[in-house]
């Protein structure tokens, strides 16, 4: 019975390799199945990047990879300027969030996904969307509204900006607190492997002489890390939630948005200029440290252009091979050069400066760097888990059978092998920044887009008359020199 028992183990392991390989990011990456449509995207080949992206969703429809390309899907959409479609994303990435958050409410995990996660790897949770990603939804969809033509239903978006933030930090402080407990079950239910592994941070990883890649990667996203803002703060939407508060006149509103971004840039001179602009129409006392900084001499609420960059591509995650000293997969932050670094724009009265707004890679770096310390302590758990039922069924089956315990073996070692792969999944068709500049309304509605910084690229760009555009957001997506689209979008109340 026991032979028969270990001849069905084997063939069984065997299917499961075979078969599981028509997976996805459980066998394959997310990144490196990326990497020919980011490609793509970088060159400006946009309709092979649509084309990929079909595929992917409806080859993940219902799956736990589903979320990661709604959000591809989103800000593709929205950078070519298919804003219904973006929008249509946006609310199926929403719904499918909301989902998982319920989910974990009810039962802390999705007990299948975790049981897959034990014999495969962290792919097999579904993705649930980085804290970066809940809030970039926030600001393109707002976007997109107003893209749409529905200037209500962007306002309407704007209101709950600030409290989409704030949702956004407490929702992941709960995941901080259910991703600590389910480490904790899981080491509970494996005493052994974890009193062989418990001793394993991120420092005696990159303390290995094996692990150079490791410890270089995680040096330069730590010092990355530092350019972030703290508690998942997003100041691009803080900045359009503040836009949103001047439009309706709620100084005061506006003032605490502002202050926030003052507070996360106190050497930016644009946030500087903003904030002591709104302690002025809110009748506020301006800081001594605010005396000298003079504010806007045009009105902020009409009769404006409020110009955006998203310049470059996002960091993403990559794969890398660590020794702890199992050999396994690990996601690392990999940055990306951008092709413009800075932005001027022109009008016949005057010249402006576009100045930083959000850092993205940051962003990333930061929330990746607070997580790690989970990634870590699952990965090597899941690792250890699965070399410790290798070698423990082998050693069974070889009191009865030595040539299947071998043949056992070789299979496990060859499964253990196929799912090796980190969980690089993240939303990668985002910017590497976000640059800003507010100025009046040009009186002959034109300007000139000036981007720099590795070449030079001008882009002349007319303004809709008077009675369609009474202000406008300008939003200047430019990923590469090779894929530029700048977008008008009208606001025509106020």
């Amino acid at each position: 019975m026991k032979i028969i028992n270990g001849k069905l183990l084997f063939h069984t392991l065997v299917l499961t390799a075979v078969t599981g390989l028509t997976g996805c990011s459980v066998w394959t990456d997310a990144h490196t199945q990326k990497q020919e449509m980011m490609a793509c995207y970088m060159r400006g080949e946009n309709d092979a990047v649509q084309q990929k992206i079909t595929e992917e969703l409806e080859y993940t429809s219902d799956s736990g990879d589903e979320l990661m390309w709604q959000l591809e899907a989103g800000s593709f959409y929205f950078h070519i300027g298919n804003y219904q479609r973006s929008i249509g994303h946006f609310t199926r990435a929403e719904k499918l969030i909301e989902d998982y958050d319920f989910r974990a409410v009810v039962s802390a995990r999705d007990a299948a996904a975790e049981s897959g996660a034990l014999l495969t790897n962290l792919n097999a949770l579904p993705y649930r969307g980085l804290c970066r990603d809940r809030v970039a939804i926030a600001f393109y969809k707002a976007l997109a509204y107003l893209g749409d033509g529905r200037e209500d239903a962007f306002r309407a978006q704007l209101k709950r900006l600030r409290n989409e933030q704030k949702k956004v930090q407490d929702d992941y402080q709960k995941f901080f607190e259910n991703e600590n407990a389910d480490i904790a079950q899981l080491r509970k239910s494996n005493p052994q492997v974890e009193q062989k592994y418990k001793e394993f941070d991120s420092d005696d990883l990159a303390a290995n002489g094996g692990n150079a890649a490791f410890k270089t990667n995680f040096e330069q996203a730590r010092k990355v890390a530092h350019r972030g803002y703290g508690n998942f703060l997003n100041p691009v939407c803080t900045y359009l939630s503040a836009l949103g508060s001047l439009l309706d006149g709620n100084y005061d509103n506006a003032r605490i948005d502002l202050q926030r971004l003052y507070t996360a840039m106190p050497e930016n001179p644009l946030t500087r200029r903003y904030y002591v602009t709104a302690l002025k129409l809110s009748n506020r006392e301006i800081p001594e440290a605010l005396q000298q900084v003079k504010p806007f001499d045009f009105p902020l609420d009409k009769n404006s252009l409020y110009v955006i960059g998203s310049l470059g591509r996002s960091a993403t995650f990559k794969e890398i091979s660590v020794s702890f000293p199992v050999m396994a997969a690990w996601p690392g932050c990999e940055f990306y050069e951008a092709d413009f670094t800075g932005c001027t724009v022109k009008t016949a009265q005057k010249d402006y400066l576009l100045w930083p707004l959000a850092d993205m890679d940051g962003i990333i770096a930061q929330e990746f760097e607070q997580r790690l310390p989970g990634i870590i302590a699952r990965t090597v758990l899941i690792t250890a888990i699965k070399e410790a039922i290798r070698y423990g069924a082998t050693a069974a089956l070889a009191q009865q059978d030595q040539a299947l315990a071998a043949g056992v073996f070789l299979a496990t070692s060859i499964y253990n092998a196929a799912v090796n792969t980190a969980d690089t999944r993240s939303w990668e068709i985002l910017p590497r920044e976000f640059i800003f500049t507010q100025l009046p309304m040009p009186q002959d509605r034109k300007l000139e887009i000036v981007l720099n910084g590795k070449s030079e690229q001008q882009i002349t760009l007319e303004l809709p008359p008077e009675a369609e555009c009474n202000s406008a957001i300008v939003l200047i997506s430019a990923p590469s020199r090779s894929n530029i689209h700048c977008h008008i979008l009208p606001i025509n109340s106020r």
